[in-house]
């Protein structure tokens, strides 16, 4: 919390942690777990987002391998999305140091 809202929102986290225990020892315990696998199906939600939006770059290494290793064309490896970091990487792929 603090790192992602500062200092003053870990004082509010506090809070709201405590209530939930309060609330957690109070329920029943079917739907204490009712709760809690509604929330463990609600982290379906980013975790979908990022799968679609790395679809394109795991189609491209995926690509790129297909045409190294089963097809045998002499394509640089993609190493990094960022061309900067693919630069450096792949030199450090002709030196040996990677």
């Amino acid at each position: 919390m603090e790192y992602l809202f500062g200092l003053k929102a870990v004082k509010y986290y506090r809070v709201f942690f405590c209530l939930l225990i309060v609330s957690g020892a109070v329920l029943t315990s079917s739907l204490a777990w009712d709760i809690s696998d509604t929330f463990n199906g609600l982290m379906l939600i980013p975790n979908l987002i990022g799968v679609v939006a790395l679809v394109p770059l795991v189609s491209r290494i995926t690509r790129n391998y297909i045409e190294r290793r089963i097809q045998g064309k002499q394509v640089d490896p993609i190493l990094s999305f960022d061309p900067e970091i693919q630069k450096e990487a792949a030199e450090a792929v002709r030196k040996g140091e990677y």
